[in-house]
């Protein structure tokens, strides 16, 4: 926050300092909207959904295997030894563990996974973010702490347009 405040001293001041000084072009992007409006966002979670739909699957499968067992359980139970009720229960509690743990991993990893890959988009959006400011001789870009931007000044429009062109090319 600091830092945003120097930098906005700066500009004021480079503003105030008359025809000497060059002016200094400011724009701002709005990243939540990058992060949620590019088409490479869908693709990235859909790569990553599809990179663990395997284990999603086994993980669904556990599931209706304990569904079963209690079911049984419950429908079998007068026909069951007492000691033959016990071990079917500890069974079903101990499959009930190991899908916790596994339904516990495999979000952990999709989280972890899917952070990777936004963490990637991110840089391409901060080079695309370079690229529209140079085409548009901008000297700063702004994405964060601003209380109002016209719309003249917000550039995420072509930011985005950019971030379609670049996922068109790519396919």
């Amino acid at each position: 926050m600091k830092r945003l405040r120097i930098v906005m001293c700066a500009l004021v001041l480079f503003g105030l300092c008359g025809k000497a000084s060059a002016e200094v072009t400011v724009a701002v992007v709005n990243p939540l909207r990058l992060q949620s409006e590019a088409p490479q966002v869908a693709s990235v979670r859909e790569r990553v959904s599809r990179e663990f739909a395997s284990r999603q699957s086994r993980v669904a499968a556990q599931q209706e295997q304990i569904a079963q067992l209690e079911e049984k359980l419950l429908r079998d139970r007068a026909d069951m030894s007492e000691d033959e009720a016990k071990s079917l229960q500890r069974d079903i509690r101990s499959r009930k563990l190991r899908l916790e743990n596994a339904k516990e991993e495999l979000a952990s990893d999709q989280r972890l996974r899917l952070s990777e890959e936004m963490d990637r988009l991110r840089r391409v959006l901060s080079e695309v973010i370079a690229e529209v400011a140079k085409a548009e001789n901008l000297d700063v870009v702004m994405e964060s702490g601003v209380a109002w931007v016209s719309e003249r000044a917000d550039i995420t429009d072509k930011v985005l347009a950019r971030m379609r062109e670049l996922n068109a090319e790519s396919k």
